[in-house]
């Protein structure tokens, strides 16, 4: 699913959230090792009372090193399947290159998304599945997390300091892919301007592929029977967020939000995987004449993957 055309994402501010969505923003950022709060999770704080009851059930899992390395097998599984099947080449940008002071460069920024977007896709899928029925499984002991430490936040460009040209892609990307918003991950990238431009031109002709809408659909394939492993039980029912207070318009506008995220972090997880391929030197091999996807089973010589386990 991807967001209705005309629809706006409703997100809560950290600095504006109440002390009880801001307890929750708190955890959030710690149990992820991330200075901010993702905005999948600034979506879920517009509804407070199926905030409340998600973080109850979803705390034990994220802080454990059993989810951590479930997100670490998606990123891998992402990398290899771009690297195998997309023909990448290599970014020639020179402002790559330049690091602001006091801001991440571009291969932190990458290793920062790389880490945390499949886990946010992980999260939103077992959510979707969770309202559906009891998920994951409850092992005899979790494991506590061990995750890469991010103290700073990569540099998000503004609207107001975006050149042009940069204006141009975000609404060609939303045009393309039907989105209410520009994500933390473009406008990252979108810091070295020549870099980003470069990027685009190289991923929107992929984006347009067959081939990419495969890759994108095994990836939530993956993450469906990934969270079937989750080291504990997970059950948020319906009748639980009416129980909770939640209306039928709520629940529907909820669910809608979540679908959408999931079509959203799939998408970016590809993204991310594309730009660290191109940055690194790119797959050196020649398109392909045809964007035909690989038929299920296919296997080809695996790439080796950034991604470190925890």
């Amino acid at each position: 699913m991807r967001w209705k055309r005309g629809s706006r994402l409703k997100l809560v501010n950290e600095a504006e959230a109440p002390a009880p969505v801001q307890r929750i923003f708190d955890e959030v950022r710690r149990a992820l090792g991330s200075p901010v709060v993702p905005k999948l999770y600034q979506a879920y704080a517009a509804f407070p009372a199926f905030l409340e009851l998600h973080w109850d059930a979803f705390r034990p899992v994220m802080e454990s090193r059993q989810f951590v390395l479930l997100g670490a097998r998606l990123a891998a599984e992402t990398y290899t399947r771009a690297h195998n099947y997309f023909a990448v080449r290599p970014m020639v940008a020179r402002d790559a290159q330049r690091r602001a002071p006091g801001s991440l460069p571009v291969s932190q920024v990458l290793d920062y998304y790389q880490y945390l977007d499949p886990l946010l896709l992980l999260i939103a899928a077992a959510q979707m599945r969770a309202l559906e029925a009891p998920i994951g499984q409850g092992p005899a002991k979790l494991d506590a997390a061990q995750h890469p430490d991010f103290p700073i936040a990569p540099r998000l460009l503004g609207d107001a300091e975006a050149p042009a040209k940069v204006h141009r892609i975000w609404e060609e990307r939303a045009q393309m892919l039907s989105l209410a918003f520009v994500s933390d991950e473009h406008r990252a990238l979108a810091a070295w301007p020549s870099f980003y431009e470069e990027y685009w031109s190289l991923l929107k002709e992929l984006l347009q592929s067959p081939l990419y809408a495969d890759c994108q659909s095994r990836i939530v394939e993956s993450a469906w029977s990934l969270v079937r492993e989750l080291p504990a039980r997970i059950e948020i029912d319906i009748a639980q967020l009416l129980d909770a207070g939640m209306n039928d318009e709520e629940l529907s506008s909820l669910v809608s939000t979540n679908e959408a995220f999931v079509q959203a972090l799939s998408g970016l997880v590809l993204d991310v995987t594309f730009a660290r391929i191109a940055f690194e030197g790119g797959t050196r091999s020649e398109p392909r004449r045809s964007h035909k996807a690989p038929a299920a089973g296919t296997r080809r010589k695996k790439a080796s993957s950034p991604t470190r386990a925890a």
